[in-house]
């Protein structure tokens, strides 16, 4: 089974990043704007990882998502290391003294044939229909797709490991498209 990763935004506060800091420190803010995947680890700043609550609760997530990327307090990344690092990239950061790390899921499904054949639909250019191929993605704990880079989805066994190490801050959630 397949899950499409999302933060749970109503029991935690939100991560995100000043634009500003990323011009200042990249030159552009294009690690902000663009959502195909590319590799920043040679050329990485450690930025400062800021949280907001919308109606949350003031706690800081474990992990959680950020546009095309998970967010992974220390603890979070020493879980899932050994599990992640081989679908793509720890970027380092900081929230005031604590350590952070976005993951960069550089694994994409359709680079692996993961994608079913037909099985991607639109309504008004957002997805509405995929199915990933489990034989292919074997072993992927997280991926994202050409149809839609932002999106980060997760198979059983990322969803087992987050659960087993009580990594709190993300919603897995069987409904794979755009619409809810």
């Amino acid at each position: 089974m397949f899950y499409q990763l999302l933060r749970n935004d109503s029991d935690f506060m939100m991560p995100y990043f000043h634009p500003d800091e990323a011009e200042e420190k990249f030159g552009d803010d294009d690690f902000i704007i663009f959502t195909k995947p590319r590799s920043y680890l040679d050329s990485w700043i450690p930025l400062e990882l800021k949280f907001a609550m919308d109606d949350s609760l003031p706690v800081i997530p474990m992990i959680s998502t950020w546009q095309n990327y998970l967010v992974l307090h220390e603890s979070a990344y020493l879980e899932l290391k050994d599990l992640l690092e081989n679908f793509g990239e720890f970027l380092p950061c900081q929230h005031q003294d604590s350590k952070f790390y976005l993951f960069n899921p550089l694994t994409i499904a359709e680079d692996l044939n993961g994608v079913i054949p037909n099985s991607v639909t639109r309504r008004n250019e957002l997805l509405s229909g995929i199915r990933f191929d489990e034989k292919k993605l074997d072993g992927v704990p997280v991926f994202r797709s050409k149809e839609s880079y932002i999106t980060i989805y997760c198979s059983e066994i990322f969803k087992k490991a987050v659960e087993e190490s009580d990594l709190q801050g993300l919603l897995f959630n069987t409904n794979l498209t755009h619409y809810w």
